[in-house]
């Protein structure tokens, strides 16, 4: 291999190695910083369903724009090599952090999956089905942030996998029952496996084991999920209630959609909900097997009374079908078969379903997409397909695009000065860190954002930016910084590169006037002093004193 990729990222380590691809650190030459280079076997290039998938990967990653998903900056080829240019997170994988840890704390559970399910929220929106959740493809970053990767990418030829058809359908552990038998993947699928993730972040491992993928697969049609109760009596009935829901071997009784999941998940933890009943949702087995059921139950041999019974159940069942086709036909009932789909832009789901009903028409609920909107109200509908004033069948599925919010373009503060720039994004309620870096631009001057300029955000909701700007060589230290927190000190310092060491101050240093009036925890003494000039240059280090025990020594009079 190239020491470059498509004449731009160098390569500088392996990272991984997968079934279909192999993933890379490298070097972005132009934009000066760090990408994971995901980049297919040449043995694979060579299967036409092999780089069907490779390609459905990029293609459906490069449409998702969320905080929790691993970004994609670039899709290419360079000769007979296909790769994908993604963020690099600095980290480690959600399974590692298991492995590390056992299992996590309900509410650091809880805040992890309500993570994932904002992530898998904003896939399904963009009509993305990840196929393949688990805890091995969610990165924590450094920071805490969790961010999901690996959409759409199917690992051949890994023992973790089992296949139907020769096609991969995920991680088995993980797997939904309904994949197992074939059946095409759905946001069900997905609700499945992050409920499995939940199982292991509250247990510290995979609900069901077996020697083999199949095996484990059988397990998941036919076992009911461990009970994270009996393992745990501290975690509330409420948070299992979800994952009860969320594995359902029948995926009409599993959460419609990651939005009603994520509704729970953020009510679970509250007070009026920590003695809710557990949740019964039925038969553990799957719609395929009470289907079958009910064929059973239908032969009966030898039964004269049945069979007559049976005859006049099969007339009036004929009639009334007949009935039906006649009138949805518009033979009888109706002079016609279609209906003009009425406007519903700017109402709400629950009005539109309202309205359409008049109309011989429904809401499909499981394809309504959210996304944010430039002026559409939040929780109002965008638009409707087929659209208004189109002729439909009657009894046809509208699929709605919904607002979750008017969203904000964000500007572009390369260039700026890094403290006006600061207190912009902080009058628009932007969290914003500051990260100085060496620059051959002016002192002060913003050289790069987290956040690319023309970035849609949520306006309610701003997300969190970094701004790097030019660090002068040398800097007065800030008067305010004495009588200030030791933590807030260390902030400061710690936000404008400057290298400090902290010093308690001895008890025998105050008289006792002194001691009295200083506060505890708080900059008493600096050195150099504030207002002095500081030289990043060189290898100076300023020593900062406080105080933080007031107590009087033992036997002595108060």
């Amino acid at each position: 291999m190239s020491e470059y990729i498509g004449n731009r990222y160098r390569i500088v380590k392996l990272l991984g190695k997968g079934g279909m691809a192999d993933v890379y650190l490298a070097y972005d030459e132009i934009l000066k910083r760090e990408v994971a280079v995901k980049i297919m076997k040449s043995d694979m290039a060579d299967d036409p369903l092999a780089l069907e998938r490779f390609k459905r990967e990029a293609g459906a990653v490069t449409k998702l724009s969320h905080p929790n998903i691993v970004d994609v900056y670039d899709v290419g080829d360079d000769g007979d090599k296909h790769y994908i240019v993604m963020e690099y997170v600095r980290g480690y994988t959600l399974k590692q952090l298991i492995q590390k840890r056992g299992p996590l704390p309900v509410k650091e559970a809880v805040w992890v999956i309500k993570q994932l399910a904002g992530a898998l929220m904003e896939a399904h929106r963009n009509d993305v089905i990840h196929r393949d959740v688990k805890s091995q493809n969610v990165l924590i970053k450094d920071d805490g942030t969790v961010k999901l990767s690996d959409f759409g990418i199917a690992v051949a030829n890994d023992s973790s996998q089992i296949t139907h058809k020769n096609a991969v359908l995920g991680s088995v552990h993980y797997l939904a029952p309904e994949l197992s038998r074939g059946k095409q993947a759905t946001m069900q699928a997905d609700i499945y496996a992050l409920g499995i993730v939940f199982y292991e972040l509250l247990t510290g491992d995979v609900p069901f084991k077996g020697e083999t993928p199949v095996q484990v697969a059988l397990k998941h049609i036919k076992e009911d999920i461990p009970s994270v109760r009996k393992i745990n009596s501290d975690i509330p009935q409420s948070v299992e209630n979800i994952i009860i829901k969320a594995t359902a071997k029948n995926p009409n009784q599993r959460y419609k959609n990651v939005a009603l999941m994520l509704q729970d998940l953020n009510e679970c933890l509250k007070k009026s909900h920590l003695n809710d009943p557990k949740i019964n949702i039925g038969s553990s087995q799957s719609s395929d097997d009470d289907s079958d059921k009910t064929k059973k139950k239908g032969k009966k041999d030898g039964n004269p009374l049945f069979s007559v019974v049976f005859l006049i159940f099969v007339s009036l069942f004929s009639i009334t079908v007949l009935f039906l086709v006649l009138f949805f036909t518009g033979v009888i009932g109706s002079s016609s078969k279609t209906v003009t789909v009425p406007d519903v832009t700017n109402m709400t789901v629950q009005e539109a379903k309202d309205l359409l009903a008049e109309y011989n028409l429904e809401v499909d609920d499981s394809r309504i997409v959210w996304t944010l909107s430039d002026t559409t109200e939040k929780d109002h509908i965008i638009s409707s397909a087929p659209a208004a004033s189109e002729e439909v069948e009657r009894n046809s599925k509208i699929k709605l695009t919904v607002s979750s919010g008017i969203y904000a373009v964000l500007d572009n503060y390369i260039g700026k000065n890094f403290e006006s720039a600061k207190n912009e994004l902080e009058a628009l309620n932007f969290k914003v860190r500051l990260l100085p870096v060496d620059s051959k631009e002016e002192p002060g001057t913003v050289v790069g954002q987290s956040l690319e300029a023309g970035y849609k955000y949520d306006n309610s909701q701003p997300p969190e930016i970094t701004l790097k700007y030019s660090q002068e060589s040398s800097i007065i230290i800030s008067r305010e910084v004495m009588g200030m927190d030791i933590e807030d000190a260390k902030k400061y310092f710690e936000e404008f590169d400057i290298r400090y060491q902290l010093i308690e101050k001895e008890r025998d240093w105050f008289d006792p006037e002194e001691i009295i009036d200083t506060a505890v925890d708080t900059v008493i003494k600096m050195s150099p002093e504030a207002g002095s000039v500081y030289h990043r240059d060189d290898d100076d280090v300023v020593l900062v004193y406080y105080y933080t025990n007031h107590e009087e020594p033992e036997g002595e009079e108060p």
